[in-house]
């Protein structure tokens, strides 16, 4: 999803920053060891530099909802070490001296406002950054031991104009990753219920012109009293019949199907191995369901030659008196079925949603890491 994307390159440009930020600090940090509680300055600094260093260095690896948490722990740390900065205070007057500058904390809140506005909703983090840039400005004012009312002032307003700016930077790319997930959403639905659309129009238009040939035809026979009322019926309980069965209009002789597979598999991967069983069905398939294998055998193919590029692939067609069978096989890296993007069209409509649209169609893809890929496509007649 996208914007399970966006999380984590913003957590691992977070990690960069948070590293950049706590470099700058170095300093200040090491000049006021003895202007603070060392259970302050040690609790406050771990907790707002380490977890999203880990978060930015595992950006990848964990889960969003693990990074969340780990960004949101450094925000939260960052507040609470705001609001007992002053009481942290060791110095005499419960200041810090002049000559070491304003609290190390102070210079580094964009790491707070970036986390904040990552890992909670827009209206969290912006409420998280107006507390915090109120924090730093009485913490500001009160840690020294001058009236420095007009500074502390300054130094808000710079860091709230400051911090806003990346705390809008994070909301406005969340938004986008989130539109961009709704968009991919409504696209497959529509997707999926325009296939299902068309498939029960094409249904419809067949009763339709069924009912209209057949069955009106004989009744308007019987209503007339004419001679051939008994023809007509009986033609049409026939015919009705006959509509249960695959319609074999168009249908597509055993041999040539064979031929197109094997062309199409060498056309889409030419070191492909091809084989193919014959026994003994002698009626033609279906053109519905031979151009859907044959559409879905290639999905699979340009998934596998995509995904697996230096993958061995075989391809093999079976075909008996009451079903057709292909197998799509590769011996390459595999992937976790279940964890497949549901915006992946390929997999979800191209293949699985194709077949399963046929009466008496199916797909079944099985794979697992490191262990290959095989799609499995099925048709029986009913």
């Amino acid at each position: 999803m996208a914007l399970e994307q966006v999380t984590r390159a913003m957590a691992l440009a977070l990690g960069v920053g948070t590293a950049v930020f706590g470099l700058l600090a170095l300093g200040a940090f090491a000049a006021q060891q003895d202007s603070f509680s060392p259970l302050w300055t040690w609790t406050f600094a771990f907790g707002i530099f380490v977890p999203p260093l880990a978060a930015g260095l595992l950006s990848y690896a964990l889960p969003v909802r693990v990074l969340r948490g780990l960004l949101a722990l450094s925000a939260a740390s960052q507040l609470v070490g705001l609001l007992l900065l002053v009481p942290a205070i060791t110095t005499a007057g419960g200041t810090v001296p002049p000559e070491q500058g304003s609290p190390w904390m102070l210079s580094i809140s964009a790491v707070g406002t970036s986390a904040a506005a990552v890992a909670w909703r827009p209206v969290v983090a912006w409420i998280y950054l107006a507390a915090s840039v109120v924090a730093l400005g009485v913490d500001r004012a009160m840690a020294s031991s001058e009236s420095l009312a007009e500074i502390a002032l300054q130094d808000a307003v710079y860091t709230l104009l400051f911090d806003a700016i990346f705390a809008a930077l994070a909301i406005a790319t969340a938004r986008a990753g989130r539109t961009l997930d709704a968009v991919a959403d409504q696209a497959v639905r529509e997707t999926r219920v325009a296939s299902a659309t068309e498939a029960a129009a094409r249904e419809r238009f067949r009763i339709e012109g069924l009912i209209h040939d057949s069955v009106l035809v004989a009744l308007l026979a019987s209503a007339r009293g004419a001679r051939q009322a008994d023809d007509e019926a009986r033609r049409a309980i026939t015919r009705l019949r006959e509509a249960e069965e695959p319609p074999s209009t168009d249908a597509i002789a055993v041999e040539e199907w064979v031929w197109r597979l094997q062309a199409l598999t060498t056309d889409l991967a030419p070191a492909a191995r091809f084989s193919h069983e014959h026994d003994g069905r002698n009626e033609p398939i279906p053109s519905e369901v031979a151009t859907a294998m044959l559409e879905a055998c290639a999905e699979a193919l340009r998934n596998s030659v995509r995904h697996a590029a230096a993958a061995s692939r075989a391809v093999h067609a079976r075909v008996t008196t009451r079903a057709v069978e292909v197998s799509v096989l590769d011996d390459g890296p595999g992937f976790d079925v279940a964890a497949v993007n549901p915006a992946r069209l390929g997999l979800a409509v191209s293949i699985l949603d194709r077949m399963r649209s046929l009466s008496g169609g199916d797909a079944v893809v099985v794979s697992r890491p490191g262990l290959g890929t095989r799609v499995a496509l099925t048709w029986r007649a009913a």
